[in-house]
C-alpha cells in the first residue's frame, strides 16, 4: 500500500468512529488499526524527508 492508499483508509477510520454509533470493541478495533497505519505513514514521511534532506546535500 502506497502512501495515498494508506491515507484513505486513515480517513474512512476517522469517519467511522465520528459516527458515533459503534461499539466499544469496534471503536477499540479502529482505534488500533488508526494507530498502526499512522506508524506506516510516519515511515513514509521519514524516509520522503531523507531522501529530500540527501538530495539537498548534493
Amino acid at each position: 500500500m502506497n502512501f495515498e492508499e494508506e491515507m484513505e483508509k486513515l480517513d474512512a477510520i476517522c469517519a467511522e468512529m465520528s459516527r458515533g454509533d459503534i461499539t466499544l470493541e469496534r471503536s477499540m478495533a479502529l482505534y488500533t488499526e488508526a494507530v498502526e497505519r499512522t506508524k506506516k505513514l510516519r515511515e513514509y514521511i521519514d524516509t520522503a524527508k531523507l531522501t529530500i534532506e540527501k538530495l539537498e546535500q548534493q
